[in-house]
């Protein structure tokens, strides 16, 4: 798996969200605007993979995707790189 192009892709989300928050000192400013932030990216991961299982021949909906995205952003942050790696792999914790 070639991680270049999202590494790419993280690291100007990283700056381009460091220039919206350096605007404001308030942080319920920052809760919002990294809030609105993540919803934009969990978005579009789920519209993938949806459209991932759409390929596969599986039916999701894109809410059942995102929701999805949400439970394997839990396992990342939870519990780590790898864990969220099995959960892809349909280990289930």
């Amino acid at each position: 798996m070639n991680i270049d192009l999202p590494r790419h892709a993280a690291e100007k989300v990283t700056r381009a969200l460091k220039d919206v928050l350096q605007l404001t000192k308030d942080p319920g400013d920052h809760l919002r605007i990294c809030l609105l932030a993540s919803g934009v990216c969990i978005g579009g991961a789920g519209q993938a993979f949806a459209q991932m299982a759409k390929n596969d021949g599986e039916q999701l909906s894109e809410v059942d995707a995102k929701l999805e995205i949400v439970k394997l952003l839990e396992v990342l942050v939870s519990k780590g790189a790898d864990a969220a790696i099995r959960y892809l792999d349909g280990e289930r914790e």
